[in-house]
């Protein structure tokens, strides 16, 4: 397909012309039925580099689902994932290289998103204005406005919209949040996020043609009109601002909506500090590999750390979460859980247990109508994703920030107030209204 900014749809003209949501779906004629335990779910995966990977595994393989498009703006990636497809499923996907296309697709039901993060929160709104169910990966937004605008949508529209934070699904985790809550090491006064993945230089590299099979147009979306760069392609957008939201919302996400969640915090927190840099090496990447963030609530502490370059880990952990409470604390590391009580740290309770599906909650979810059914419903992955915004947005403006949790702004502090949303290349625009 040809590279052209105006081909296509454009969602907002369309469905301020539509009208109201009943309407909207109406044109794509589909409705909000509820599934029978027999039906089988029609389904696209939008972005199939990387984590797609593992959503064409998990949906190809499941007899209650039909894989019937794979969508990428790389079409270099068409053979081997529809290939790959084929292998799980036994049935072969459509390829489709503009993600519009498939939200025009009346016989989609669902759509699993799995696209860099400034595509996220605008591709899973269009999805549920076009009537489709969404699984949307982590983090949900690549803002903090971004979030609520998809949680918005998905109550209008009536849509199930499950985010991929999939550690909700891991019997392990649900257990020790599970004995966080009965008490266990009494009450709860600070959570720790921790994040140290090692993260090499992705060093320098000269702006370019994109190669040819790349919608280049497409793949920038809603961000700013840039030349092509490998360094600011595949993966490692990562790193840019523009693109991605560092490691803290790449990996981090995972271990913030742990500690979030064992808090029990849905409210937000009143001050954000965040402090560290890109160190040890000089590239091309913009955000920190080293980062430091503390979350003040009312009674109690979030802390974060990222930490790329060679380390020590944190009470045996490099990867995963540690509470710390009145009686002891607890780590959480993967799907292992353990506790260590009173002065002396003496070993207490512990599990481990690794089972769960989470794509198979979603799917579960879809056919129910039930949104109460999802593990991840949007709502918390958006509260979980703006925590990583709020500490980006502290270590960008390089000072400790005041948060209303009412307004959800900070205050009249316009530098940060700005971060908090983006400006959109027309016509991939997020609409006021959705």
């Amino acid at each position: 397909m040809s590279s052209r900014r105006d081909s296509g749809v454009n969602r907002r003209t369309f469905m301020a012309s539509a009208g109201a949501g009943a309407a909207a779906l109406a044109v794509h004629g589909r409705s909000s039925r509820a599934a029978g335990p027999n039906d089988r779910i029609r389904l696209a995966v939008i972005g199939i580099n990387g984590r797609g990977v593992a959503h064409i595994d998990a949906f190809a393989q499941r007899k209650d689902v039909d894989l019937a498009t794979l969508c990428d703006i790389d079409t270099r990636l068409f053979d081997l994932r529809v290939k790959h497809a084929l292998l799980r499923s036994g049935r072969t996907p459509a390829t489709v290289q503009d993600l519009r296309r498939v939200f025009d697709d009346k016989n989609i039901d669902a759509v699993s998103i799995a696209t860099p993060n400034h595509w996220h929160a605008l591709a899973a709104v269009w999805a549920c204005q076009a009537g489709k169910d969404v699984y949307v990966e982590k983090p949900v937004s690549h803002t903090f406005i971004e979030g609520r605008k998809i949680v918005e949508a998905a109550r209008k529209y009536g849509r199930i919209v499950q985010a991929g934070t999939q550690n909700r699904s891991i019997s392990g985790v649900i257990e020790a949040v599970a004995q966080l809550r009965a008490g266990v090491i009494g009450e709860i006064y600070m959570a720790k996020g921790l994040c140290y993945k090692p993260r090499g230089s992705i060093g320098h590299k000269p702006d370019g043609k994109a190669p040819a099979g790349v919608d280049y147009n497409i793949w920038l979306g809603p961000a700013a009109e840039r030349p092509f760069n490998p360094n600011r392609f595949h993966y490692e957008w990562h790193w840019n601002w523009d693109y991605g939201n560092g490691d803290l919302g790449n990996q981090g996400i995972h271990q913030m909506d742990v500690a979030r969640w064992g808090l029990g915090k849905d409210e937000w927190p009143t001050k954000i500090e965040s402090s560290g840099g890109r160190y040890g090496y000089s590239d091309d990447g913009q955000t920190p590999n080293t980062q430091m963030c503390t979350f003040k609530y009312d009674n109690c502490l979030l802390q974060f750390e990222v930490r790329g370059l060679p380390t020590n880990a944190d009470a045996g952990i490099k990867i995963g979460n540690i509470f710390y409470g009145s009686k002891g604390y607890m780590t959480v590391n993967g799907s292992s859980w353990a506790t260590f009580l009173g002065h002396k740290s003496e070993p207490g309770p512990s599990g481990r247990e690794n089972s769960g599906d989470h794509f198979g909650n979603f799917i579960a979810a879809v056919k129910s109508r039930k949104q109460e059914d999802l593990h991840a419903d949007i709502l918390e992955c958006h509260r979980s994703s703006a925590l990583c915004h709020l500490g980006n947005i502290a270590y960008q403006t390089g000072r400790a920030l005041e948060f209303d949790p009412k307004a959800e702004t900070f205050g009249n502090d316009q530098a940060a107030n700005a971060l908090l949303s983006r400006d959109y290349r027309a016509p991939f625009t997020m609409p006021e209204s959705v």
